[in-house]
């Protein structure tokens, strides 16, 4: 499965109710000034992984990662629905990919170097002690190489043990 990053400003925060795309009074819609897109919505539901835990506030940077596959309206601005979120203060970014055994992203172009301080745990924040290689992982990181692929040494990496958030 692959997952699309949106990145942005928060500008509006409500509850989605009983209605279109499923949402209830525990489903969020999320307004957001995104660096690639403009204005789009993300609809954060109850089962969406948010990194750290986050309660994200107007004004905050964050990056929403949804699937390409996943149905979604032609409408205006854009909604997606996202299935994980981080906080991504400026400086940081947020990447949610299959990593092979190299720790080397789908694409080929960034591969992560965790050192011995970089925090790697699942989902349920318990610590991760197996190999990390040939999972989907949600990483952050500050900065890159300039050499291809780019490589990273991550702030922080969350492993799933299967292939979808």
């Amino acid at each position: 499965m692959s997952y699309t990053p949106t990145a942005g400003i928060i500008t509006a925060i409500e509850y989605q109710g009983d209605g279109a795309f499923g949402g209830s009074d525990c489903t969020l819609l999320l307004t957001v000034q995104s660096e690639d897109q403009g204005l789009v919505h993300i609809l954060l539901p109850p089962g969406a992984y948010v990194l750290n835990l986050h309660p994200f506030q107007v004004g905050d940077r964050t990056t929403f990662f949804y699937s390409l596959g996943a149905p979604m309206p032609l409408v205006f601005p854009p909604r997606y629905r996202a299935v994980a979120a981080a906080y991504t203060p400026q400086g940081v970014t947020a990447v949610l990919d299959v990593f092979d055994g190299r720790l080397l992203n789908s694409e080929g172009t960034l591969l992560l170097k965790p050192s011995w301080a970089t925090p790697v745990t699942l989902p349920n924040g318990q610590i991760f002690m197996g190999n990390p290689g040939n999972r989907l992982i949600l990483a952050t990181y500050s900065a890159t190489t300039r050499s291809f692929p780019a490589q990273t040494v991550p702030e922080q990496m969350v492993v799933f043990c299967s292939s979808s958030v």
